[in-house]
C-alpha cells in the first residue's frame, strides 16, 4: 500500500505563505463566487481572472485553470459547483469539484497543491436528502483519490522506471478551510487518512486482473497489509479438507478451480479488537465475497456477459478496507470479526452442476439451480459460522450487540433498480433495530448513497423447497435482472440456508440476531466506462461503514 501523501491544514489562507505549495484549487459555490470578494487573497485571484472572463462566458461553470503570479507555482485551478441547496444536491458535488480540481492541477503538473475551501452556503443544511456534516472528509477523500496511483499501474512503473517511477500523484496536501477550528480540522484528517488506507487495500485488490488477484494472491496482499497494523489479526484457511468440512458450500462451487492449484479457494479471517475494551459497544460479524473471477462456472456467463467478473471479488475487498481503516483508526466503539471468502468460480469437468444438492455447515440441504448464483453459496457457511460465534459468545455471558453483515457484488437486479447504487436487505430483527437505515444516513454523509429494500415473504416463499429432497432452493435458472425481486430474494436464501432463520423476530429478542445484506454490484464501481476499458472501482462501502460504525 502506497504512503500517504503529507497533509497540512490550516484554518486561514494567509498561513499558507510559508508552505511549499505549487497551486492552489479554488472549491467554492458558484452563488457565492470567490471571485466577486475584495479582500485578499481573492482580489488578486479576481485580478488573474478578470481577462478570462471577459472572453469565455462559460467562464466560472467549469474547471479553469488560469496564470496566476500571486499563488504558488503560479498555478490557479477554480473548481466551481452550481449549487448545494437544490432537490438533489449532496456532497458528492463537493468530492467532484475536488477531485476535478486537483486532477486539473496534476495534469498541470502540480504535485504540492494547497486546496482552498469556501464556506459552505447555509442554505445547503436545509436539503432533506443530503448530509454535509463530513464535507471537509470528502474534500479531503476527494484529492487523495485523484492522487492515487493502483497497485498494477505501481507495480508497472517500477519494472520499467525503477526508483523514477512515479507512484503517488502528489507529494503534498494544504487543505484551507476558512472558519473551521484546528482541531475539527486534525479530526477530519485523521478520519479520512484511515478510510483512505483501507480505500486503498481495497482498490489495489480491486483493480487486480484474474491472473494478478488469484484467491490465495489477494490473501497474500491483506496479510502484508495488517502485518503494520497491531490491533488486526489474520488467519489464512487453505486446508482443502477443512474448506470442505467448514464451507462446504464454497468448496463445491470452487470445485472447477481445483484441477489449477495457483486457483485454489480460500478463506481470510481478519479479527479487530478495540484497545480500549470498556467503550466497545458493538461486536460486527461482516463476510465478504471474494469471487476473484466469475465464469458463471456450468451454467456459463455468455453474450459478453463474463467481462468484468474479475470485479466480483469487491465485496471481500471493502471488508478488508474497512477492517484495515478500523485498525488504522484503532477505532475503540466496535471489535470486528471478518470472513472473506475467496474461489475463482471456473468451468471444467469437476465443475458443480444444476440439480445437486448440498448440505450447508448448518445442515441445510440445498438445491443448486444455478452455478452462477455462487455469490450466496460462498457466503453462507461464514455466515453460518457467525451466528455459531454469536451464540457462544452469548452462552459465556457476554451482552455486547451483535450483528452480521455481508457484502458482495451480489447481482445484476440491484443495477436494473436502482442504478450505480448499493443496496440494503435486512431481517426482521436488524430492521427493528434500523440497522439498515444507518447505512443509509451514513451513505449520504460519505457521499455513498445506498436504498433500503425490504424483505418480504414473496422472498422466503420463493426459495422454499416444496419437496422433501431439499430444504431450500438456491436460486431460479434466469439471471437476477429477469428475477422479480431479484436482489432482495437472496437475502432470504442466506437466512435459510445459514440457520438463521431460528433467529428472527419471532425468536425472541434474546435469540435475534440482527442480518443485513448489503448488495454492492451497484455501488462499487462508479458506472462510467472509459471506452472499451471497465469502470473505476469507488471502494464502498469502506467509507460507509466508518460512517456508521465509528464513533463521532
Amino acid at each position: 500500500m502506497a504512503t500517504l501523501p503529507e497533509i497540512r491544514t490550516h484554518s486561514s489562507h494567509t498561513q499558507l505563505a510559508a508552505t511549499s505549495h505549487d497551486a492552489v484549487v479554488a472549491v467554492y459555490a458558484a452563488s457565492a463566487d470567490v471571485l466577486a470578494l475584495s479582500q485578499a487573497p481573492y482580489a488578486s485571484w479576481a485580478a488573474a481572472a478578470a481577462p478570462f472572463r471577459q472572453i469565455d462566458k462559460d467562464f466560472g461553470k467549469t474547471i479553469a485553470l488560469i496564470p496566476a503570479p500571486s499563488v504558488g507555482g503560479s498555478r490557479l485551478v477554480l473548481s466551481p459547483i452550481d449549487s448545494l441547496d437544490d432537490d438533489t444536491d449532496d456532497v458528492r458535488k463537493i468530492f467532484d469539484a475536488v477531485k476535478g480540481g486537483v486532477a486539473r492541477a496534476i495534469e498541470a503538473g502540480a504535485r504540492r497543491p494547497a486546496i482552498h475551501l469556501s464556506p459552505l452556503p447555509a442554505a445547503a443544511n436545509t436539503v432533506p436528502d443530503a448530509d454535509y456534516s463530513r464535507w471537509v472528509e470528502m474534500a479531503l477523500l476527494a484529492a487523495l483519490d485523484a492522487s492515487y496511483v493502483t497497485l498494477v499501474v505501481r507495480e508497472h512503473r517500477q519494472a520499467t522506471a525503477g526508483s523514477a517511477a512515479v507512484t503517488e500523484h502528489l507529494h503534498s496536501i494544504d487543505l484551507v478551510v476558512e472558519g473551521v477550528a484546528e482541531a475539527e480540522l486534525f479530526s477530519a484528517v485523521r478520519r479520512a487518512t484511515a478510510i483512505e488506507g483501507g480505500r486503498r487495500l481495497a482498490l489495489d485488490m480491486g483493480y487486480g486482473d484474474p491472473e494478478r488477484m488469484t484467491p490465495h494472491k489477494c490473501a497474500e496482499t491483506i496479510r502484508k497489509t495488517v502485518a503494520d497494523i497491531p490491533q488486526v489479526e489474520f488467519e489464512l484457511i487453505t486446508d482443502l479438507d477443512v474448506i470442505k468440512r467448514e464451507y462446504p458450500l464454497l468448496y463445491h462451487s470452487a470445485r472447477a478451480s481445483l484441477s489449477e492449484k495457483r486457483t485454489w479457494p480460500c478463506v481470510v479471517k481478519l479479527e479487530y479488537r478495540s484497545p480500549e475494551p470498556a467503550k466497545v459497544k458493538e461486536h460486527l460479524y461482516l463476510v465478504g465475497k471474494g469471487v476473484t473471477y466469475d465464469t458463471g462456472g456450468i451454467s456459463l456467463k455468455i453474450g459478453g456477459s463474463m467481462r468484468g467478473m474479475s470485479r466480483d471479488k469487491l465485496g471481500a475487498c471493502g471488508v478488508a478496507g474497512f477492517a484495515v481503516a478500523t485498525g488504522l483508526l484503532r477505532e475503540p466503539t466496535v471489535d470486528l470479526s471478518c470472513v472473506l471468502a475467496f474461489e475463482r468460480n471456473s468451468i471444467g469437468p469437476n465443475s458443480l452442476l444444476p440439480d445437486e444438492v448440498v448440505c450447508s455447515r448448518a445442515g441445510v440441504r440445498v438445491l443448486i439451480n444455478d452455478t452462477d448464483a455462487e455469490g450466496r453459496l460462498v457466503m453462507t457457511d461464514p455466515v453460518a459460522e457467525c451466528r455459531e460465534r454469536i451464540l457462544a459468545e452469548r452462552a459465556a455471558g457476554s451482552s455486547v450487540p451483535a450483528a452480521i453483515y455481508t457484502v458482495a457484488t451480489l447481482t445484476g437486479h440491484v443495477i436494473r433498480a436502482y442504478g450505480w447504487y448499493g443496496a440494503t436487505v435486512a431481517n426482521g430483527p436488524a430492521r427493528r433495530g434500523k440497522y439498515d437505515r444507518r447505512l443509509a444516513a451514513a451513505g449520504l454523509a460519505y457521499g455513498d448513497p445506498f436504498e433500503n429494500s425490504v424483505m418480504r415473504r414473496e422472498d422466503h416463499a420463493f426459495v422454499r423447497a416444496r419437496t422433501d429432497r431439499e430444504d431450500v432452493y438456491q436460486s431460479n435458472s434466469q439471471p437476477s435482472s429477469l428475477t422479480d425481486r431479484g436482489h432482495q430474494y437472496p437475502a432470504a436464501f442466506i437466512i435459510k440456508a445459514a440457520g438463521l432463520d431460528k433467529h428472527s423476530l419471532a425468536a425472541g429478542a434474546d435469540a435475534a440476531i440482527p442480518f443485513v445484506h448489503v448488495d454492492i454490484a451497484g455501488s462499487a464501481e462508479d458506472g462510467n466506462e472509459p471506452g472499451l476499458g471497465l469502470c473505476a472501482i469507488t471502494g464502498s462501502p469502506v467509507a460507509t461503514f466508518a460512517g456508521a460504525f465509528w464513533s463521532a
